[in-house]
């Protein structure tokens, strides 16, 4: 029942969202690649290629509010085979002076998996170069033996200019399972720079996770390339192109690989 509430709120907030689109965007399509070394405890060693393309796109729906949608298709290819996710998450936010606030819906998907997700957002600017973003959900998965997730995640970002972007990030996510809890946390840092005068940028990324009860961590070292639509990499900021996505707020990229594996294996 609680995947199908959550289902139905997505559903009807996709559509009133892309009906509402205005010809203003903003946005960016990207692609990544990560490598991922993971270790198990007692049971070793693994490295993973991670291959992914992502996209995301802000637009005024009008009242002083912003919509939002960005999705991604990820393929993880470890020692033991390969397992692909596909995620999409829509935002719609309230919007005031120096921020934004509202929630979201998701699904992200693998092979055997679908977890919904539904939470709350907030933006703000700290300062005038500083843009701090929080993020707190809820997920739920049927074909987890009905594991729910809870997750809070935090992004802070400064703009060296309006074209270089640093950033922090931390989460938490808590996995209630029938057979126990499972707690995972992850950090990470990284930067984007768009080339001056071009729609182009590069990304670099390092980000480390943890799953204290199974003993299991990951490096996962990032790069990629961008096309930006509608401005600057603070325009995408400021006009609310840069959300979490349902990928990164639970467990990030060892998260979405513990949900890729389950789905695969």
């Amino acid at each position: 029942m609680k995947t199908q509430l959550i289902a139905t709120a997505a559903a009807a907030a996709f559509f009133a969202l892309t009906g509402a689109a205005q010809a203003q965007t903003v946005g960016h399509v990207g692609a990544n690649y990560s490598r991922a070394e993971i270790d198990a405890g007692a049971l070793g060693d693994t490295d993973a290629d991670v291959f992914q393309g992502e996209g995301a796109v802000a637009f005024d729906v009008g009242s002083s509010l912003r919509g939002a949608v960005d999705g991604s298709v990820t393929n993880f290819d470890a020692d033991g085979g390969d397992a692909t996710t596909w995620a999409v998450t829509g935002h719609l936010n309230k919007t005031f002076e120096g921020g934004l606030a509202g929630g979201f819906v998701g699904v992200n998907k693998s092979d055997d998996v679908t977890l919904w997700a539904v939470g709350a957002e907030a933006q703000y600017n700290v300062a005038p170069k500083t843009t701090l973003y929080g993020q707190v959900g809820y997920g739920q998965s049927d074909d987890l033996d009905d594991v729910d997730f809870w997750a809070g995640r935090a992004e802070l970002r400064y703009f060296i200019t309006d074209t270089f972007k640093v950033q922090g990030t931390a989460g938490y996510t808590k996995a209630d399972a029938k057979g126990g809890d499972l707690d995972i946390w992850n950090i990470g840092a990284d930067a984007e720079y768009q080339f001056a005068g071009t729609p182009w940028s590069v990304t670099g990324a390092y980000e480390h996770g943890e799953m204290d009860d199974a003993d299991l961590k990951a490096d996962i070292f990032k790069i990629g390339l961008r096309y930006t639509f509608g401005g600057t990499l603070r325009d995408r900021d400021q006009a609310g192109a840069s959300l979490g996505s349902t990928t990164n707020l639970f467990g990030g990229t060892l998260g979405q690989s513990v949900i890729a594996a389950a789905g695969a294996f």
